[in-house]
């Protein structure tokens, strides 16, 4: 079985990437059944922001990968490039070092894609 690190770097600017990357994921479940983890990293955990605003929609998107059994992480750093602390994420996103995290993925034989 696959096994899949999908990676979101791309910030609020480029909005359709970003709901790429949620539909790369989710789909790599569905369809290959592969063992899938996302992370918000980088400029990308704008799109984990409840305060911005387009959060619904992203919010639903991160319900959508967690109800498949993906695991959703963010990288605390990031967040705090951006201002972010853990009450401005979504609900059952996991805070963790982000370069860590992909090292540990890579350790395991994930191969890494990057939106």
């Amino acid at each position: 079985m696959a096994k899949i690190l999908v990676m979101l770097i791309t910030g609020k600017d480029n909005i359709n990437t970003e709901m790429i990357s949620f539909n790369f994921a989710a789909n790599s479940v569905k369809n290959a059944k592969a063992n899938v983890e996302f992370l918000f990293l980088g400029r990308g955990v704008q799109a984990a922001d409840k305060r911005q605003k387009n959060s619904p929609q992203f919010e639903e998107q991160v319900y959508e990968l967690l109800k498949l059994g993906i695991k959703v992480k963010i990288c605390k750093v990031s967040m705090a490039g951006e201002g972010m602390t853990e009450a401005d994420i979504f609900p059952g996103i996991e805070m963790v070092l982000g370069g860590v995290e992909v090292n540990s993925k890579v350790e395991n034989g994930y191969s890494v894609i990057t939106f």
